[in-house]
């Protein structure tokens, strides 16, 4: 990082290498095909009917954006599902993605139990923990993710291996994880652009650390995009913000504008957007804008450039981290320790 940034804020709070974790989004792309290149499978997987993914927190959002990407492409549905317990229909027919960074994760390890019970074929992503182990010990398909990152900063390995395996077992196409790999050049050009003095995330992150955000996506792509931004602000900045998809948004919460406007004049209102939405999305976008306009402290959009929709989706992704990487700094806070997380998951085991 250059020193004129230094001097704009103060970097040293970021003990712990966030920003290292961050520029390491595209390697982490570009690690992941090396990890699956000479891949086999333990297991047969045929007669798959539908997709649920498995896990919570920085785990689980590397299945929406999974999920996101292969929707367009994919001929049986996928599932995130964020829980101790699953639905009913999950039988044989149903693959199963038990992701969880560190294999420890309470509600992920529960509803993995529940899965082996209905004798759902069942595919591991993990570092470790107990989740992996009992992959060892059933002899089920685990894929290894790298150690050494907050799970929330592990998202490049945890989407990119799993549209590798779903790739390898002929649910999507091959087109899907090439514009995946077309994606790390670019992506490494964004990083290194927001790594530099004055750049638009850090003016970004200086519009908002002060505000509460509210954070606008579609329901076509950008709403993935718009839950990453929302946790990574929570979690990194230590920053509360909300999150709503429109046109959804246009049939509840538009109206909620309507009272309160000292509190409203603390929010900052920002509208993740794409080219490629649909185009009376973008009409709903255009007029909720200025329906809204002057109520928040301020309003933003942010999109980004790209060969297709999963470039862009890739690149907002990784642009809004930065901002909230920057947030933090300004907030004057580490951008890595989730403190408050660690002490409830204490807490949790001590009432287990």
């Amino acid at each position: 990082m250059s020193s004129a940034l230094q001097n704009s804020i103060n970097t040293d709070l970021d003990q712990s290498d966030m920003h290292g974790a961050i520029t390491a989004f595209p390697d982490q792309l570009r690690e992941s095909f090396k990890i699956m290149e000479n891949w086999t499978p333990l297991k047969e997987y045929s007669g798959i009917q539908k997709i649920m993914i498995l896990g919570m927190g920085g785990s689980a959002i590397g299945g929406d954006l999974a999920k996101v990407i292969a929707q367009y492409h994919c001929l049986v549905p996928i599932i995130v599902n964020r829980s101790y317990t699953i639905p009913q229909w999950v039988d044989s027919n149903t693959l199963i993605f038990a992701s969880s960074y560190s294999g420890d994760t309470e509600e992920t390890l529960s509803t993995f139990s529940q899965c082996q019970e209905r004798n759902c074929p069942i595919l591991v992503f993990s570092t470790g923990g107990v989740l992996s182990q009992h992959a060892i010990d059933m002899d089920l398909d685990w894929i290894s993710i790298p150690k050494g990152f907050q799970p929330r900063a592990a998202l490049g390995f945890s989407f990119t291996l799993m549209l590798l395996v779903l790739e390898y077992l002929g649910l999507i196409p091959p087109k899907v994880v090439e514009e995946i790999k077309n994606s790390i050049t670019p992506l490494e050009n964004l990083s290194s652009q927001l790594s530099q003095m004055e750049n638009s995330s850090l003016t970004i992150a200086k519009d908002i650390y002060a505000t509460c955000p509210i954070i606008y996506g579609s329901e076509e792509m950008s709403w993935v995009a718009a839950l990453r931004f929302r946790c990574q602000l929570a979690e990194n900045a230590k920053m509360l913000s909300f999150h709503h998809n429109i046109p959804e948004q246009n049939h509840n919460e538009i109206e909620g504008w309507n009272r309160n406007a000292n509190i409203m004049r603390q929010f900052s209102l920002i509208w993740l957007r794409d080219i490629d939405d649909y185009h009376r999305t973008q009409t709903r976008m255009d007029i909720s804008s200025c329906l809204l306009e002057s109520i928040p402290k301020c309003q933003l959009t942010i999109s980004q450039s790209g060969a297709n929709r999963v470039e862009r989706l890739l690149k907002l992704i990784h642009y809004t981290d930065w901002i909230s990487y920057y947030a933090a700094l300004l907030n004057k806070v580490d951008p890595t320790p989730v403190n408050r997380i660690q002490e409830l998951k204490k807490r949790i085991a001590l009432n287990a």
